[in-house]
């Protein structure tokens, strides 16, 4: 039984005689609604029960009203009149006359009155009962009465049981009535009155047009009527419908490259691989290079055609798409159960209108085949899962990079007596470099301490005074706090000038006496350019010095840029023998190193164990030197750890409290961190996954920090703010933003920057086939594997540019070489076909052996295949039309969202919309929310 039901009839001249006797019915209707509650419950009485009978057989589809289906479950005398009320009263068009029927919609016991009666129609529209009910009366054409009936549980729960929801639902859907009538906007004449029945409350709608000869209504009108208004009832409950179906087609993408591989293991037993689907699309495949004109399924000969219907029908046979199939189609019955109570007829899959897009990808696949196009598009269905995921494991990897120690460590500093330096003016300088009491009172100032919150007003008025009288500690911190806009504006000429006077001083204090940790400190200085340009080789130079000395931080600075190759000769074993060296001295930056050196196995033998251990050392040691000295530094390391699980449980809650510290001092590190923990908690609540609404106001802020860190030149966050740009979801779509900032981070040697510029011009709307392939080419030299393999398809290809196989060849062994499974699947295709070059089938199964042994389902069919295979292409054409009817079905399951209607439109399109959207003053996807920036 529908939870809506709409009943459609119309008013007649002449009432039938043999229901003139339900009038004095009608007409004590009142009384009959007052049936004592002593008796309600009591079984249906006798003349209910005939009364019942003779309804059911003078009424058309009584029995299949809401009342009715109330009697058959409970046949009580309450239950009984009900029915035997509601159905006259759907059908006072055949027993009453018209102007009666107005008047008695408008006045009937249990109607809601609106002014002197409760007849409404178009908003501003004033309702005079007598002269509508003259005008229906007179009226020569059809008059359509129409009921649409609720449970009353429904009505309650979802609004509906007030005249003024009723009202406000009609007047939107006026074009609705208009289409479905076929009758002109200008002539409709509708109204309506609600009826709050108790247990079902429903609204009579009346329809005609002023133009006698206008109007007709059809079953299928009827239906799309039904349809409208039931969504917009149960939008609520659709919504999460659609969810679910969202959620499926979800699982269908996370598990289609497995049941793949299980059905092209039985491909041998005829699932896919069967020799029926191989002659088809051999025949089809004749016969479009024999055919004219455009090749799609609209255009071709009635032969032709059904040679793809054949295709399509077979492949409906195979176990996976019929479960796919399947699910599509009761994801459909679900929603349309709402408001139909009969089954939905179930058609072949080449019928399926909704799903015809299979049939253009049917001749598309053969019209390449035909041609002897090299197939590697099949392989790629979860690439972009494997870019994020290869993204994401970089960034937990480079998660501290470019964040070095705090610049003073408590107890490590070697008191130094005052030097002095004659200036160009003959005044007296003095310059050294200690741990004063005054010094210390201004860090504990502005670090705050266990026992008081920072002050840093108080902390600038001692620093400055601590460096005009010639600490070079405290001129360094000066440089930072101007840097940084701690406790004032952010300056960076105020800061260049303190980081100058500071080096100057570290310089001359050093060379007065040699001070082991005044090199390393003099090195950092020249690291990160603080007061100098940036000179990675002076900073080798002087972390060497301290390094000989066994100063274990200068060990773990030397160890890095080995590590790096900046400065010095990339030498991954000397990097692992300092860091190690370092981390034997008590160093938990240094600890931290090893722990991912032994995870990765650079420098040294992978080691799951002594990894994880020297991350527990790590964080332990950070929590103890936080004990004694606070700094942004280390709040950002201990929690980014917090963060990511390294050494301790994954605590976001901790994370975010030590980020936000360090945050609150101008680390930038720590800001971006921050930003992408927010932008992650809100995607994962836009995707459904948490079951709540995104925090508008916290992507505000995420996108402040990111800009704010992208403005201190950090390149992850330039390409973090432009992959959202990009991607348009939490915040409003803005191409020229996002490669604003993808170029700066292209520009800072970003290689996903730069692989995501070359994806961009490769797009149609945005195409620069030379700015394509320069980026990619930046980022392929950087290794990135994806964009590598991007540059060999499209030399491959010869497509986009002039095809070049030895260019081809470069790009796809340097990407099969970094493990990329899609290459070395690519390269075997290649050497299998021998079509570009010789052909070198056991160069080509190791390629194929290599990529299999990631989980390339294509690479091990064929392995399993290796001797039965007349053309590889052939034997993978319906796996991959398969492949292609799994999107199809995914993005119909996805279904229509909160009313609307999504065919699986493509990304450029879809983004055009959402461009268009938002031109017109709408949010993305309808936030009202969501983030829009200037």
């Amino acid at each position: 039984m529908p939870k809506l039901i709409l009943r459609c009839n119309y008013l007649k001249n002449s009432p039938p005689a043999h229901l003139a006797n339900y009038i004095n019915y009608i007409g004590t209707r009142e009384g009959v609604e007052k049936i004592a509650s002593t008796t309600s419950s009591l079984p249906a009485t006798d003349r209910q029960k005939s009364l019942i009978a003779d309804i059911l057989s003078k009424i058309p589809d009584a029995n299949r009203m809401h009342e009715y289906h109330d009697y058959i479950q409970r046949p009580t005398r309450e239950n009984a009149s009900e029915f035997i009320t509601q159905a006259l009263e759907n059908n006072l068009d055949i027993i009453a006359k018209k102007k009666n029927y107005m008047d008695y919609l408008a006045n009937r016991p249990g109607v809601e009155i609106i002014g002197t009666h409760g007849l409404f129609s178009n908003e501003g529209e004033p309702v005079v009962l007598s002269r509508v009910a003259e005008e229906v009366a007179n009226h020569p054409g059809v008059i359509w009465t129409n009921v649409i009936s609720l449970r009353r549980e429904d009505a309650e729960r979802l609004g509906y049981d007030s005249a003024a929801q009723w009202q406000a639902l009609l007047r939107s859907r006026v074009q609705l009535l208009c289409e479905n009538y076929k009758i002109d906007s200008r002539n409709l004449k509708w109204y309506a009155a609600f009826h709050n029945e108790s247990h079902h409350p429903h609204v009579h709608l009346v329809v005609y047009s002023s133009d006698p000869s206008e109007g007709y209504l059809t079953a299928k009108g009827i239906d799309a009527m039904r349809s409208a208004y039931a969504h917009d009832i149960f939008r609520q409950e659709f919504l999460s419908i659609y969810e679910k179906a969202t959620e499926q087609r979800n699982q269908l993408k996370e598990q289609a490259e497995k049941s793949l591989f299980f059905l092209l293991q039985q491909m041998q037993e005829g699932v896919c691989h069967n020799p029926q689907i191989a002659e088809q699309m051999q025949l089809l495949s004749r016969r479009l290079k024999n055919t004219g004109g455009k090749k799609v399924y609209g255009y071709l000969k009635a032969d032709v055609k059904a040679i793809v219907n054949d295709i399509v029908d077979e492949l409906a046979k195979e176990e996976r798409v019929a479960e796919c199939y399947q699910a599509w189609q009761k994801s459909r019955e679900e929603i349309q159960h709402y408001y139909k109570d009969s089954e939905i007829e179930r058609i072949p899959l080449s019928q399926q209108k909704e799903l015809k897009s299979i049939k253009n990808m049917v001749i598309r696949e053969a019209v390449r085949f035909g041609e002897g196009h090299l197939y590697l598009e099949e392989v790629e269905t979860g690439m972009e899962r494997l870019e994020e995921i290869s993204e994401q494991q970089t960034e937990s990897l480079a998660t501290l990079q470019g964040e070095d120690m705090p610049d003073i460590l408590p107890g490590q500093m070697e008191e130094q007596e005052p030097d002095r330096q004659e200036e160009e003016h003959g005044e007296s300088a003095s310059y050294f470099a200690r741990w004063t009491d005054r010094y210390k009172e201004a860090r504990e100032y502005l670090y705050g301490t266990m026992e008081a919150e920072p002050d840093e007003e108080a902390a600038h008025e001692i620093m400055l005074e601590e460096a005009e009288q010639g600490n070079a500690y405290a001129m360094h911190d000066m440089g930072k706090i101007y840097a940084q806009g701690i406790g004032c504006e952010a300056d960076k000429e105020k800061a260049d000038v303190w980081y100058k006077k500071a080096l100057a001083a570290m310089h001359y204090v050093e060379q007065k006496k040699s001070n082991t940790y005044l090199e390393y400190r003099i090195g950092k200085m020249y690291q990160y350019g603080l007061g100098t340009d940036e000179k990675l080789e002076q900073a080798g130079e002087w972390f060497s010095k301290a390094a000989a000395k066994e100063h274990k931080y200068a060990l773990y600075s030397l160890g890095m840029l080995y590590l790096q190759g900046k400065g010095v000769e990339q030498d991954e074993e000397t990097a692992y023998s300092l860091l190690f060296r370092s981390y034997s001295k008590g160093n938990p930056y240094a600890a931290y190193e090893l722990g991912k050196l032994y995870e990765t196995g650079c420098g040294t033998e992978k080691n799951q164990e002594k990894s994880e251990n020297c991350y527990r050392v790590a964080f332990l040691g950070f929590l103890n030197l936080e004990k004694r000295s606070k700094d942004d530094t280390l709040w950002y390391r201990i929690g980014c750890m917090y963060l990511h699980g390294i050494g301790t449980e994954a605590d976001e809650t901790k994370a975010e409290h030590y980020l936000t510290k360090a945050s609150d001092y101008g680390n930038t590190h720590a800001s971006y961190q921050l930003a992408r923990l927010y932008i992650r908690q809100e995607s994962q609540k836009l995707s459904g996954e948490s079951g709540t609404a995104p925090d508008y106001a916290k992507i505000a802020k995420a996108v402040k920090w990111l800009e704010e860190s992208a403005a201190q030149e950090n390149p992850f966050a330039d390409y973090a703010i432009g992959r959202l740009y990009r991607e348009g979801t939490l915040v409003a779509e803005d191409m020229e933003k996002a490669v604003f900032h993808l170029k700066r981070a292209a520009d800072a040697r970003n290689s996903y920057a730069q692989y995501q510029l070359g994806k961009i011009y490769l797009e149609e709307d945005t195409k620069n086939i030379p700015a394509a392939i320069q980026y990619l080419t930046l980022a392929a030299k950087q290794k990135n594997q994806f964009a590598a393999y991007r540059l060999g398809k499209l030399y491959l290809a010869g497509e986009e540019l002039p095809k070049n196989t030895e260019l081809a060849l470069h790009y796809l062994k340097m990407a099969a070489d970094t493990g990329n499974q899609y290459a070395q699947y690519a390269l075997g295709k290649v050497y299998l076909i021998g079509k570009d070059v010789q052909q070198d089938k056991e160069l080509a199964y190791d390629y194929f052996l290599k990529s299999a042994e990631q989980g390339n389902i294509y690479a091990a069919y064929f392995l399993e295949h290796w001797n039965d295979m007349p053309h590889p292409d052939l034997f993978l054409m319906a796996t991959r039309l398969m492949r292609h009817l799994e999107h199809i079905i995914e993005e119909n399951v996805a279904g229509r969202k909160s009313g609307g209607r999504r065919q699986g439109i493509d990304r450029k399109l879809a983004r055009k919309i959402r461009q268009k959207k938002i031109a017109q003053g709408h949010a993305v996807d309808d936030h009202e929310n969501m983030v829009q920036t200037q």
